[in-house]
């Protein structure tokens, strides 16, 4: 399964040491408080995590994309 750059940027601001600390960070957001946009990014991304194991989640490299070299 692969994350957009969007996915990957947006999971740049929570904790990403494990997957369940990930996604327990993003449920917890008020998703009432953000734009549409960004709730259904949220819940796309959130919902990729949730359909991977812990090891594929290890094996994701989850950096910036202005940290990524071209």
């Amino acid at each position: 399964m692969f994350f957009t750059v969007e996915e990957t940027n947006l999971m740049c601001c929570f904790d990403t040491s494990s997957r369940k600390r990930l996604i327990a960070e993003m449920k917890s957001l008020p998703i009432d408080e953000l734009d549409d946009e960004m709730a259904e990014l949220l819940f796309h991304t959130v919902r990729k995590l949730e359909g991977i194991t812990g090891e594929a989640f290890a094996q994701l490299y989850i950096a910036p994309d202005s940290m990524i070299d071209d």
